[in-house]
């Protein structure tokens, strides 16, 4: 039976069967005489009586309550209180208080409320829905998985990189860690599998691995050789698109799926110049048989920005290596590809108006196309991510074909007159400014710019947030983009970075890539401030596991 008596600094075992401890550490000799494992002595402050069951508290909690002499009728009204405005209270009934405007109605106290604390676990899942309003497939997409799913997992780093990014800067990040090889373990386990590695919530949640992977990831440590984690992330997705066929295609979630993961992949290839796999032309011309008319822009943008990355390919070692020969030799077939590209585009635009890119867009695509006022329509929120993907892709490869046609021009025997090679870099710097304007016109107002945006504490604003990095850095790092823009990118993006946490916007500079000084002529000097009074203080990954160590 339990000691109800006064507190000693008994043993737990010793008080149950009321008798004596020798206080001996770490167990007393009585429970070793009755063969038990003594719980050892402790202190008085440590001691917790407890009642054996609830029943046994009640009865006793009942017993020590005062009777009162003088029960309350139930048969008395109770006096409500009623605001008017002529009064700050007054009472309903005729019984009115001498000394107040109100009779205070006869109720039994309230119960102390107990708080109840929650692991940070169970709102990952609410938080990465909140993260994704776009994605209606997700919430029954979770709840087809269990706890233990790859997809929950993946969710739950995702959700904690946000926390840490976003209330909790100066941590540590082994939890993080922690969480993350869990989740790459199962998401391993389910791609080995022969039932789970083609299903939609695996390809997901590879999917988010990549996103947390922007959200902590600055530039200079993403690297861009082919071994680097981020180039394998791609690669993994990659191959589940494959091993998932032309079957992803013919549902609603399935290509939703294709969509995002088509997208991702193709930023990863313009970032580093190059080009798209042949399975991407034939899922394109699939959905190009069954597609909706909502689609149509989708379908024209990863059809150019594949043209792009084929482009980007072709024309970086050439401008890099600085043969001005080699230059003009592939200029004709590097030009009509370039055109081409550029052609097709533009005639859909003129053919569809409706999905233009923004109503502050000046598209100056090529000399075809010239845009006028009755173009400019308003797009759907979601397709502001794809267009600026779009966007990037344009003003990149616009600005290699600047550099090649220097390298053309700065040849002897060049067959080019010097008139077509200017009026084409003048085309470039049109195109290039315009992109880049137009980028520039979707940073919401929270990080300085015009764009409507959400409550800047949202999961929704600070996922905007990570979509706007790649566009901006763009922007930011080429200098035949004017300077007013340029400096517009890179404080939207020291922002990012300062009020978001989102470490790829600190520092996006990449490596330095050294042209000839022939392909460089004529491009405005790079006089954009990068002094450390610009960089936020925030404490990245690489100095927090320095600190650790």
């Amino acid at each position: 039976m339990p000691n109800i008596g006064k507190p000693s600094p008994n043993c737990h075992l010793c008080r149950q069967r009321r008798v004596k401890c020798d206080l001996a550490r770490p167990q007393c000799q009585r429970c070793v005489k009755y063969g038990v494992q003594c719980p050892g002595y402790r202190d008085d402050q440590d001691l917790r009586f407890q009642h054996t069951d609830s029943v046994t508290f009640g009865n006793r909690r009942r017993k020590k309550q005062p009777q009162t002499p003088h029960p309350v009728s139930s048969s008395r009204p109770l006096d409500v209180v009623v605001f008017t405005p002529d009064s700050p209270a007054s009472p309903a009934s005729s019984h009115q208080s001498d000394t107040s405007g109100y009779r205070s109605a006869v109720t039994p106290p309230l119960p102390l409320l107990r708080s109840v604390h929650q692991h940070w676990t169970a709102e990952s899942i609410p938080l990465v829905i909140g993260f994704y309003p776009g994605m209606d497939f997700l919430p029954g997409l979770f709840g087809s998985v269990k706890p233990d799913h790859c997809l929950v997992l993946a969710g739950q780093v995702f959700a904690r990189a946000y926390m840490i990014n976003s209330f909790r800067r100066k941590t540590d990040y082994r939890e993080l860690s922690k969480l993350l090889s869990n989740a790459l373990a199962s998401v391993q386990k389910a791609i080995m599998s022969t039932k789970a590695y083609t299903s939609d919530s695996t390809i997901m949640a590879l999917m988010m691995g990549d996103v947390e992977r922007r959200s902590f990831i600055t530039a200079q440590e993403r690297g861009f050789a082919p071994e680097s984690p981020w180039h394998i992330h791609g690669q993994g997705i990659l191959s589940l698109m494959r091993a998932r066929g032309d079957r992803q295609l013919y549902t609603r979630r399935g290509r939703q799926i294709f969509y995002i993961m088509h997208n991702m992949l193709q930023i990863q290839y313009t970032l580093t110049n190059t080009p798209s796999p042949p399975e991407f032309d034939h899922w394109l011309n699939i959905i190009e048989q069954t597609m909706h008319p909502v689609e149509a822009a989708l379908l024209q943008i990863g059809r150019s920005i594949s043209s792009a990355c084929s482009l980007l390919s072709k024309l970086i070692p050439i401008v890099r290596s600085g043969d001005t020969q080699r230059a003009v030799a592939s200029y004709k077939a590097l030009l009509s590809e370039f055109n081409d590209a550029e052609f097709a585009m533009s005639e859909w635009i003129r053919a569809s108006p409706e999905h233009q890119a923004g109503p502050h867009a000046e598209l100056l695509m090529s000399e075809w196309m010239r845009v006028s006022p009755e173009f400019e329509q308003v797009p759907a929120p979601a397709y502001d991510y794809f267009w600026n993907a779009w966007r990037s892709a344009q003003i990149k490869v616009h600005h290699m074909m600047i550099l090649l046609t220097n390298l053309v021009q700065h040849s002897p025997d060049s067959p080019f007159s010097p008139e077509a090679l200017q009026s084409r870099r003048e085309l470039c710097l049109q195109v290039i400014a315009a992109s880049s304007r137009d980028v520039v016109n979707t940073i919401p107002t929270s990080l300085g710019g015009k764009a409507p945006c959400t409550y800047s504490n949202t999961p929704t604003a600070y996922y905007d947030a990570i979509r706007l990095i790649w566009p901006l850095t763009h922007v930011y790092i080429l200098p035949t983009v004017p300077a007013h823009l340029r400096e517009a990118a890179r404080e939207a993006l020291l922002r990012i970075g300062r009020e978001q946490g989102i470490m790829a916007a600190l520092k996006p500079r990449p490596l330095v890539v050294q042209f000839p000084p022939e392909a460089l002529k004529g491009i405005p000097v790079d006089d954009v401030d990068d002094s450390e009074a610009y960089l936020p203080c925030i404490v990245t990954k690489t100095r927090a596991n320095g600190h650790m160590s």
